[in-house]
């Protein structure tokens, strides 16, 4: 006679928002030790005891996903031992056939017309545009969803538009999101919805700001539509937590790459743990991928907790595959955009650089010749000799503040030939560019990843009456000139003023520049896909004028042959990030972005040998002997 299958047995606690998992047989069972080393192995916070383990619901969701299938070969069975338990996991057990039917082929549920049709009954009067309703229908096909569209495709207002379609009696919408989405959330709801549309779908969103019982206050308020910044969720997990629990949520993630560092980061942990408690959550951003393929493992955790989606992309298969139908993009060719004009300039180094730019390569490459055979290896160190080195190739005198608070040895002669150097060679280069441009009427956009560089820049070309942006200028009313909207509206209005510089870091997003600015000039680069791809939808993006041509205009430092530059390790590892993220969205446009840093001339200059640069920083330094040929 057959033995009985072991019986696993699924609490759910509402008070703590946990899974317990009890074993209902012999402590011996092969199947409980696989479910505790799985527990490890996915590196889940938990609780044990001999016979339970206590873990968050998503965990628990994680677990029950990855051996559902196994549960006849391993004779047992999962059993819901309490009505809310039984609840959530048949919602969990459609949700996951959702999930793996529509990986393959998406079935719509609604036509496009009566999506317009809908629409209008609702009180939504904007007119979507074609792209932007084929989105919507795929979107409102699926029980959560994801919008990888390029900025400026409307995402903001197809997700009103989703939320306006999907909403059930008692549901609120949390958008959460950085500060700079805060303006488009705000005014969404004034450009698509007119004043008297019924169910109260004309109300607008109420920006969250205030913390503890501020915070509840607000949300408990009446309101059903709010924004909230990752900072001020991070800092009042309990308020939002319980707040979610206790209403119907539909909870959407602006830029939602910001949580890709997953249970790495507060924000990741947080909003992994919670995923399961929302009715409905969708994930908006336009660089779901920036770095590489574990970029998208929290997300899609996020979206479908427990399914098993962001475990596959852990065990190395394509994203691609995983991710199948589950997504929407618009793309720059569908917006009808023309490409924009990308061009490569190589500015050759002065001699000071130079000299410290190989000094401080050389001590780079001392501390990493021990990765992976030393355990003293100073990854922290590593990483700064590369800030040090981006900082070199486009500001050595900013340079000079972190080689001295490392205390790397260095010769005055070379300090002093670098301070007497003053701006670099690309630093004015950039700025002859920006002129030349003002002089035709043209105004522009300088990016560079360092504050103290964008200050210096500001001296340089103060007869072009720049306006700066980087990450301590804070928000406020556009009629403030010290804040973030104040200094964009002079860009736009103030003829006199033809130039902004910022970083792409806090600039990068929720700014528009296309009306008034053409061409991007990058004075130096980051490593983040995101910051590049980003920074240039601010002048390229839906609403362009017709026969406006956009320009990016990338100068990158020209190093010695043998020497290497941080700029072309920059360019290399951009585009093969970028055809990872073209391979998962299938987007000619990023074909195109990586095609183009692919087919630039590389940034050497071969008639200058590892030994000139030797030669220079001994002169530089004081060392090199002359003989009475060399005087001649």
């Amino acid at each position: 006679m057959a033995s009985s299958p072991v019986v696993i047995g699924v609490h759910y606690s509402p008070t703590r928002f946990t899974g317990r998992f009890v074993l209902e047989g012999e402590p011996s069972s092969s199947v409980w030790e696989r479910l505790q080393q799985a527990i490890l192995n996915l590196g889940l916070d938990y609780q044990s005891g001999p016979d339970s383990i206590e873990l968050t619901w998503a965990g628990a969701l994680t677990i029950v996903g990855q051996f559902a299938s196994q549960q006849k070969a391993l004779d047992f069975r999962f059993s819901a031992r309490d009505d809310e338990a039984r609840s959530r996991l048949s919602a969990f057990v459609q949700q996951f056939k959702q999930v793996q039917q529509s990986k393959g082929s998406l079935k719509l549920t609604i036509t496009i017309e009566e999506i317009e049709s809908r629409l209008l009954a609702e009180g939504f009067t904007r007119k979507l545009k074609p792209f932007q309703l084929r989105d919507l229908q795929r979107l409102l096909s699926l029980e959560n969803g994801a919008n990888f569209s390029v900025p400026g495709a409307g995402k903001t207002t197809v997700t009103l538009a989703l939320h306006v379609l999907t909403r059930q009696p008692g549901q609120v919408l949390i958008v959460v999101g950085p500060k700079a989405s805060f303006p488009a959330w705000r005014e969404v709801v004034a450009e698509c919805i007119r004043p008297d549309a019924p169910n109260g779908n004309a109300e607008t969103f109420s920006i969250l700001s205030t913390s503890g019982e501020a915070l509840s206050k607000a949300l408990q308020s009446g309101a059903t539509r709010f924004v909230v910044s990752y900072d001020l969720l991070i800092n009042n997990p309990e308020i939002l937590t319980n707040f979610t629990a206790q209403h119907k949520v539909h909870l959407v993630l602006d830029e939602a790459h910001r949580m890709k560092a997953g249970f790495g980061s507060q924000r990741g942990a947080l909003l992994l743990n919670i995923a399961p408690l929302p009715i409905r959550r969708d994930i908006l951003t336009g660089t779901p991928m920036p770095q590489q393929p574990s970029d998208l493992q929290s997300q899609l955790d996020f979206l479908w907790p427990g399914a098993g989606l962001g475990l596959q992309i852990s065990r190395g298969d394509p994203p691609r595959q995983v991710l199948g139908e589950l997504y929407v993009r618009t793309t720059k060719q569908d917006l009808g955009l023309p490409k924009p004009h990308r061009h490569f300039e190589s500015v050759p180094m002065a001699d000071g650089q130079m000299a410290l730019y190989g000094i401080v390569k050389n001590e780079f490459l001392r501390q990493v010749s021990t990765l992976g055979l030393d355990a003293r290896f100073d990854a922290p160190a590593a990483r700064r000799s590369v800030m040090r080195l981006l900082q070199l190739s486009a500001n050595p005198v900013l340079a000079l503040r972190s080689v001295a608070d490392d205390a790397l040895a260095l010769d005055s002669g070379v300090l002093e030939q670098v301070i007497a150097e003053g701006p670099s060679t690309k630093m004015r280069a950039v700025a002859d560019k920006a002129r030349a441009l003002a002089k035709e009427g043209r105004k522009s956009v300088i990016w560079t990843i360092f504050t103290d560089t964008i200050q210096q820049m500001e001296l340089l070309l103060a007869d072009l009456n720049p306006v700066s942006l980087y990450g301590a200028i804070p928000s406020g009313e556009p009629t403030d000139p010290a804040t973030r909207e104040g200094r964009i509206r002079r860009f736009h209005d103030d003829p006199s003023c033809m130039v902004m510089i910022a970083n792409p870091a806090a600039a990068g997003e929720g700014i528009s520049l296309h009306k008034i600015c053409h061409d991007a000039i990058y004075l130096d680069r980051s490593y983040v896909t995101t910051h590049y791809l980003q920074s240039i939808d601010r002048i390229h993006r839906l609403g362009l004028d017709e026969g406006v041509e956009t320009n990016i205009w990338i100068y990158r430092t020209l190093a010695p042959m043998g020497l290497g530059c941080i700029d072309h390790s920059v360019s290399h590892r951009l585009r093969q990030k970028l055809r990872a993220l073209q391979v998962l969205l299938d987007d000619a446009d990023l074909h195109e972005i990586a095609f183009d840093e692919e087919n630039a001339e590389d940034p050497i200059a071969w008639d200058i040998s590892p030994d000139d640069v030797r030669d220079l920083i001994e002169v530089l330094e004081g060392r090199a002997s002359f003989t009475d040929e060399d005087a001649e």
